[in-house]
């Protein structure tokens, strides 16, 4: 859809950390409630799926964190005109 080219004043890697990391939350919170509050044995896989869930998502907000600091550090001057070419090439961060 190229949102990222109609709605440049928005921080896209800070989006996308915060996706992650509401993800992760949400996913937790399904999952300790199937396995609590539910006995049957389908609400527990469903738990189990939810904290595996919850666990890639966490490990993608570990990614992104380490991507957006380094980012940050960079500071302004070089780092506009990177982030521009990997937005060219599909990507968001260096």
């Amino acid at each position: 859809m190229q949102l990222n080219d109609k709605w440049q004043g928005l921080c896209w890697p800070m989006m996308d950390f915060l996706r992650c990391v509401t993800a992760a939350l949400i996913y937790f919170v399904i999952s300790i409630t199937a396995v609590a509050k539910y006995s049957d044995g389908s609400y527990k896989a469903a738990g189990v799926f939810g904290f595996f869930a919850t666990i890639v998502f966490a490990v993608d907000f570990y990614l992104i964190f380490n991507q957006v600091a380094k980012f940050l550090k960079q500071g302004d001057s070089t780092g506009a005109d990177e982030t521009t070419a990997h937005r060219a090439e599909g990507r968001w961060l260096p």
